[in-house]
């Protein structure tokens, strides 16, 4: 069995007592729920799918944790299927269909049975452990979990490493199908950062002061995407983001999520929280990253 070592240290501490201390401080944040969470263990259990940001506990954290502390009260999920894309250069769509990921919070299994019925429903998925070296969006989620239920779950991982539509839309049905057939409880956890703006990524279309117009045209990009993932298009967030040249950098799980929770039923998007990295830090427009949290939730 393969063993999925740790590649993020750094975007959470490397000690485990440290990051369960970093993880309550992201819940107790004043840009967090304010509260830590507590499982609730007969929740109705009608969130289907999130999304939650992968930059560095210190600055992502707050947002992230008021998914998680939304998906505490709602239940405690059988597996956790994770979409992320690849900052490591894979240009496929690589899935783990056995193996372990360890944390500095312990081991957690790949869902092999629900990895390989995703697998067997889609001919662009390859079964390619390497998409996953080194790559962080996906591994920064698990300590949230691992705090959240002592690590009595598992996942299937899948990095996209594709922006298209089309092959969005395959994978999103392809998650879709296998939800299905294998009956399990099953949240699908999308995984990006909104806008990456200033000198450090090269991006800045506004300028660089003053800050708060800067901030301003953020928000109003930002806002712009957020309106098309409240509509469940897919292929608009793709295309905007392709048409007006963005930098959001997971784009295309988010429109494979969109696909796949359009497949399984009718579902009602919640925004949970959106700040920015200076929001929560500060510091000035070098470096500024837009982070967004929101819930997807089953409906009748």
């Amino acid at each position: 069995m393969s063993i999925r070592e740790p590649a993020a240290i750094g975007f959470y501490p490397l000690d485990p007592q440290e990051t369960i201390e970093t993880i309550e401080r992201s819940y107790l944040n004043t840009h967090g729920p304010k509260a830590l969470p507590k499982v609730n263990e007969n929740g109705e259990r009608k969130i289907v799918a999130g999304i939650v940001p992968h930059a560095g506990y210190a600055y992502s954290g707050p947002v992230a944790a008021h998914f998680y502390y939304e998906l505490a009260k709602d239940g405690k999920p059988e597996s956790f299927i994770l979409l992320g894309p690849s900052h490591t250069g894979y240009p496929g769509i690589g899935i783990m269909t056995e193996g372990i990921w360890k944390t500095p919070l312990g081991e957690v299994p790949v869902d092999e049975n629900l990895a390989n019925v995703i697998l067997e429903n889609c001919d662009i998925i390859l079964d390619a452990p390497e998409a996953h070296e080194g790559e962080h969006s996906l591994e920064v989620q698990l300590p949230f979990l691992q705090h959240l239920y002592n690590g009595k779950f598992a996942i299937v991982p899948i990095a996209i490493g594709m922006s298209d539509f089309e092959s969005c839309q395959e994978v999103g049905i392809a998650i879709a199908k296998a939800i299905k057939n294998t009956n399990k409880d099953i949240v699908i956890i999308s995984s990006t950062d909104m806008t990456h703006y200033g000198t450090y990524y090269g991006y800045t279309p506004a300028g660089v002061r003053p800050l708060e117009k800067v901030l301003e045209w953020i928000y109003q990009t930002d806002r712009q995407i957020i309106e098309r993932i409240k509509k469940l298009d897919g292929e608009g967030v793709i295309n905007y983001v392709f048409d007006q040249g963005l930098t959001m950098c997971g784009f295309a799980p988010v429109a494979a999520m969109i696909e796949a929770i359009k497949n399984i039923g009718k579902v009602e998007a919640k925004v949970l929280k959106y700040e920015t990295s200076y929001d929560i830090r500060g510091g000035d427009a070098t470096a500024i990253v837009g982070y967004l949290a929101m819930a997807f939730y089953r409906t009748p």
